[in-house]
């Protein structure tokens, strides 16, 4: 995959986000960030920028995957394609494997389908299981050379990034009262899926020649989330090293974000106005982008393969 997309600062002109300008997922998008980590009351500007990253990096990934959808003369964007673009990278495929799966256990679940059923049908497999495994089981069988993509469907490693969401999570709960647990659990219940319609005209389906079906649909909702997520999960690591370290001389050396974050702090605490030390800013997000398009650190462990022109793609 072409893992980049343009850039977060141009995504206006280069999404086409002129055109869903009336739709914005902006109020949803503070809560998620507040149940991935971030204060209770998200900086709205904040929010916004990573609207427009999350915005342009699901328009370019769309049309790779409608070019992908052209090149084997299908009519729509289906999972198959997604996919594909997803194949070089492991954890996030499996991720989105195990994602596939637990829509097929929800599915059941909800038609009464008796749980034991379901394992024993996915342990055989049976062909009646579950409708988006098979898919991505059928399609990645028809790619994989060397057995590794198929491994993946029996691998049973622990995701560290989800558990160290779970553990953050945790912490987070710790010091809140009942209405603020509340409020907690409600925002971690949100999700691009449960806005399907929102969501498509967000996208601008409408407008495309190959439009994504149902599944690829509900893979390009997860997307968006998981890329919000990754963005609150850097933004907050990027937070906790722009607190200057008694005694390190490079403390201060991170780069010309630190150093604007700094001076845009102070110009407002002068001007008597509160400056929300404890949410995520704008520049946490300009620099964790930073860092993860030119890999420094651990916020970026990929190979040049997945860069092009623009900013690397987070979720895939």
């Amino acid at each position: 995959m072409n893992n980049t997309a343009a850039s977060p600062m141009s995504a206006a002109s280069s999404s086409g986000r002129s055109t869903g300008k009336s739709v914005s997922f902006t109020a949803e998008l503070q809560s998620m960030m507040f149940s991935l980590g971030d204060a209770r009351r998200p900086l709205h500007e904040t929010a916004v920028l990573v609207e427009d990253v999350v915005h342009t990096q699901l328009i370019n990934l769309l049309q790779q995957a409608a070019e992908v959808s052209q090149l084997r003369g299908a009519r729509v964007i289906s999972a198959e394609d997604l996919l594909f673009l997803m194949r070089k990278d492991k954890k996030k495929l499996r991720r989105l494997l195990k994602y596939m799966f637990f829509r097929d256990y929800k599915s059941k679940i909800v038609k009464g389908i008796d749980e034991d059923d379901l394992l024993e049908d996915k342990l055989s497999g049976s062909n009646n299981v579950n409708k988006r495994q098979k898919i991505a089981q059928d399609f990645l069988n028809s790619i994989d050379q060397t057995g590794e993509l198929l491994a993946m469907f029996e691998d049973d490693e622990i995701d560290e990034v989800k558990q160290e969401r779970m553990e953050r999570a945790e912490r987070q709960t710790r010091v809140m009262d009942s209405a603020q647990y509340a409020e907690f659990c409600e925002s971690r219940h949100l999700s691009f899926s449960k806005k399907g319609s929102k969501f498509r005209d967000w996208l601008d389906c409408g407008s495309m020649e190959i439009k994504p079906n149902v599944i690829a649909m509900e893979i390009l909702a997860y997307l968006a989330y998981e890329t919000v997520a990754q963005l609150v999960d850097l933004a907050l690591l990027v937070r906790q090293d722009m607190v200057t370290k008694a005694g390190d001389p490079f403390s201060h050396a991170i780069s010309a974000t630190f150093i604007q974050y700094h001076n845009s702090a102070e110009s407002t605490a002068a001007c008597g106005v509160e400056a929300h030390s404890d949410a995520i800013q704008p520049s946490h997000i300009r620099e964790a982008i930073r860092r993860y398009g030119h890999k420094i650190g651990p916020l970026s462990p990929f190979t040049s393969a997945y860069r092009r022109n623009g900013m690397a793609f987070l979720a895939c």
